[in-house]
């Protein structure tokens, strides 16, 4: 008998709603499909008619978060006018979301031993949107003559979504929180003006 799609739909969200928690408390590798179907208390059948495997379940968890994440973007975007107030802003919001539990684990995920092809197509495509925000800011920014350069967009794009993903790192440094929204600005700094004074 096929289920209601409302019911169904529900049940995937309350599987990826707890599973995320798990994910941010345990890491990826910790979790497995027995502690999440105990914490949500749905069948493991439940569980596997909706994902076939714990990656299969953490990327979409993953794929929501990014929606989220974008949704809010957008919202704060709306409330600056040129792309490089954007810039600086998209610094300090990307600061924000690299100190959240479930970002780290995604930094697990990506540093699994193991990558195969799939993994490499499935990261590929977890980072596209956030990707195509940097994009767009470069190309707006590149349209409206606020940035000059002879690089393209996608080549600047690449660069800063390396350049504040990589700062991460600078949490477990020892940095308080000030500092680390402080660090960000000075990327975005650097990315504008360069590091040679003129």
């Amino acid at each position: 008998m096929a289920r209601p799609v409302g019911q169904g739909i529900q049940t995937k969200k309350l599987i990826s709603d707890k599973a995320k928690v798990l994910f941010e408390q345990k890491g990826y590798a910790a979790t497995s499909m027995e502690d999440i179907r105990s914490f949500s208390q749905i069948s493991k059948g439940s569980i596997y008619y909706h994902f076939k495997s714990k990656e299969e379940l953490f990327l979409y968890t993953v794929e929501e978060a990014s929606k989220e994440w974008r949704r809010k973007w957008e919202e704060q975007a709306n409330n600056v006018s040129t792309a490089k107030e954007k810039l600086y802003l998209l610094g300090r919001y990307y600061a924000s979301d690299m100190q959240s539990p479930l970002s780290k684990t995604v930094s697990e995920y990506i540093g699994s031993e193991n990558l195969d092809n799939m993994m490499i197509e499935n990261i590929s495509q977890l980072i596209q949107p956030e990707y195509n925000v940097f994009l767009q800011i470069i190309e707006e920014g590149m349209g409206t003559k606020e940035f000059k350069t002879s690089k393209t967009a996608e080549d600047l794009a690449y660069i800063l979504y390396s350049t504040l993903t990589g700062m991460s790192i600078t949490q477990f440094l020892g940095y308080d929180e000030e500092k680390f929204y402080k660090l960000y600005d000075a990327a975005i700094d650097v990315l504008l003006h360069g590091i040679i004074e003129r």
